[in-house]
C-alpha cells in the first residue's frame, strides 16, 4: 500500500506527508509540483497523471481553499476546486482501485449547541461547509470513500495561535471573537489518526469519522490555556464580531469524535496537553 497526500504543503498535509514517509512508502502532490513532489491543480485535474495511483493506494485528499471569507467572495473558483475539481479527481482515483480519504470540516453539521456525534444529521453553515458536503454526498455509498470531519485543528503554526503568539512578542493586546466554539483538537492527533484510518481501513466501517479533541472551548478559553501554560506575557480581550463574521461560520458546533481515540488507541490529547507538547517542540529544536 502507497500513501499519495493530495496538498503536501498544506498546513496538515506537510505534516501527514512527513509522517507518512516515516511509516512506509508515500507520494505527495502540490499545485506546482517540485524535485519531490508530483504536481496537481485541482482546478485542472485532468492534467494529472494517473498513473501514479495503484490498486489498493489509499489517497488522502486535504488540499482546498478552505478560508470561508473566500469560499463565499469567490465562490465560482472556489467551487471549481472544492467540488468539480476536487470530485473529479476522486472518481479517477477511484476508478484504479484506490480509496479514498477526504478531509471535510465539522462547519456541514451546522450550528449546535448540544452534544452530537458521527449520526447527526448535516446542516451546512456556509459556502465552504456546502462544499465540503456536497463532496461527500457524491460519494455516499461508495465503500473507498471515508470522510473525515475535522474540528479547530491546533498547533504553533495555526493561523490564531501564530497571530497570540505575535501580539505576545510585540508586548500587544490581543482581540478574541467571542462566542466562538470549536472541539479543538491537535495537529499531531489529525495526523496520527488520518495514518491509522488509512493503514487500519477495514476496521472502521463507517463513512464518517469526527476529528475533534475531548473539549469544546472557546476562542477565549484557548487563550487563556496558552497564557496559563506555555505563555504567560500574553494579553487579550474578547470583543463581538460583526454579524457578518458568523454568515460563514457558526457559533458553536458541539462536536464530539468517539471514534478518534479508537483510532489514536489513546485519548485525543487536551488542549494543555498539546500546547506543552507544541512548545517543548519548539524549545528542544532550540
Amino acid at each position: 500500500m502507497k500513501l499519495i497526500i493530495i496538498g503536501a504543503t498544506g498546513y496538515i498535509g506537510e505534516s501527514l506527508f512527513a509522517l507518512a514517509n516515516k511509516v512506509g512508502n508515500a507520494r505527495g502532490t502540490s499545485s506546482v509540483g517540485s524535485r519531490t513532489l508530483i504536481p496537481l491543480r485541482l482546478d485542472a485535474p485532468d492534467e494529472f497523471d494517473y498513473n501514479v495511483i495503484q490498486d489498493a493506494d489509499v489517497v488522502l485528499v486535504t488540499a482546498a481553499i478552505s478560508a470561508p471569507d473566500v469560499c463565499s467572495r469567490e465562490h465560482e473558483r472556489a467551487w471549481a476546486v472544492n467540488v468539480t475539481g476536487t470530485s473529479s479527481f476522486i472518481s479517477k482515483a477511484i476508478s484504479r482501485g484506490a480509496r479514498i480519504i477526504f478531509f471535510s470540516s465539522d462547519t456541514v453539521y451546522g450550528e449546535r449547541a448540544d452534544d452530537f456525534d458521527e449520526t447527526a444529521a448535516c446542516n451546512p453553515a456556509g459556502d465552504y461547509a456546502v462544499m465540503k458536503h456536497e463532496v461527500e454526498s457524491r460519494f455516499t455509498g461508495y465503500p473507498a470513500f471515508k470522510a473525515i470531519r475535522l474540528s479547530y485543528v491546533f498547533s504553533r503554526e495555526d493561523k490564531f495561535t501564530k497571530y497570540l503568539l505575535g501580539c505576545a512578542e510585540r508586548g500587544e493586546e490581543a482581540e478574541i471573537f467571542h462566542p466562538f466554539y470549536r472541539a479543538v483538537v491537535h495537529r499531531d492527533d489529525v495526523v496520527q489518526g488520518a495514518i491509522a484510518l488509512a493503514r487500519r481501513w477495514d476496521e472502521f466501517p463507517q463513512f464518517v469519522i469526527n476529528f475533534g479533541g475531548p473539549d469544546v472551548i472557546a476562542r477565549t478559553e484557548l487563550a487563556q490555556v496558552l497564557k496559563d501554560s506555555v505563555l504567560p506575557e500574553l494579553r487579550f480581550r474578547q470583543i463581538e464580531p460583526e454579524p457578518e463574521f458568523f454568515a460563514n461560520r457558526p457559533r458553536v458546533i458541539q462536536m464530539k469524535s468517539p471514534l478518534l481515540a479508537t483510532l489514536l488507541g489513546r485519548p485525543a490529547r487536551t488542549l494543555r496537553e498539546a500546547a506543552q507538547l507544541e512548545f517543548d517542540q519548539e524549545r528542544n529544536a532550540k
